[in-house]
């Protein structure tokens, strides 16, 4: 559900091993060393995505910087 929340024109910058749900999936679950049938505890998670903010980065929405710079623009 995040990754389609990216536009499609930033989902082709993503680097090659993020640029599909399934990949981003993949890659966090590599960070847990975890396989596809494995589970993670909501504190390994918490703690997992708190000490690598590449992982928070997979998990969240980040607005691309022409939103940010339109939504800056507007308070002055």
């Amino acid at each position: 559900s995040i990754f389609n929340m990216i536009p499609v024109e930033d989902q082709k910058n993503l680097p090659e091993d993020e640029d599909t749900p399934e990949k981003r999936a993949d890659k966090i679950w590599n960070f847990f060393g975890k396989k596809d049938d494995d589970k993670i505890g909501e504190g390994e998670f918490i703690q997992g995505v708190m000490e690598n903010k590449d992982i928070l980065r997979l998990i969240q929405f980040d607005e691309p910087k022409k939103i940010q710079e339109k939504l800056k623009e507007k308070k002055h």
